[in-house]
């Protein structure tokens, strides 16, 4: 399986803009996926805007990373952006103890109340 996703990450560098309308899935997606991917900075655009953002990370999160979340912290000195990071939560906002896993998503549970009530403080400050 190592060895099956090192090839379709290579495969994946190797797209060039003739591959958009490929149908190849690699690494379960379309080439046109990855190629939007490479012009994408979420953190450069959102700083575009002038709305009011909310950025919430879960610090178990190993899909969006506390590295991840750095970047956004660029945006911290803007009135109108809130970061927030919760040290129990995963990606989903699922509180767990120690590292996250992929089993962890396979039991449900509910998004904790305090995440619930500061997206809520979020919007009614708006």
């Amino acid at each position: 399986m190592i060895e099956r996703t090192k090839r379709g990450r290579d495969r994946v560098r190797q797209l060039t803009a003739a591959d958009i309308d490929s149908t190849e899935m690699l690494l379960g997606v379309p080439a046109a996926y990855w190629l939007d991917l490479r012009g994408y900075d979420p953190v450069a655009l959102a700083g575009k805007l002038k709305m009011p953002l909310l950025v919430l990370q879960g610090e178990r999160d190993y899909n969006v990373t506390m590295e991840d979340f750095r970047d956004w912290q660029k945006l911290s000195g803007r009135k109108n952006v809130t970061l927030k990071s919760y040290a129990r939560l995963d990606h989903h906002f699922e509180e767990g103890e120690g590292k996250s896993s992929d089993a962890d998503y396979a039991v449900p549970r509910n998004i904790p109340r305090y995440v619930i009530d500061d997206i809520a403080a979020f919007v009614k400050r708006r």
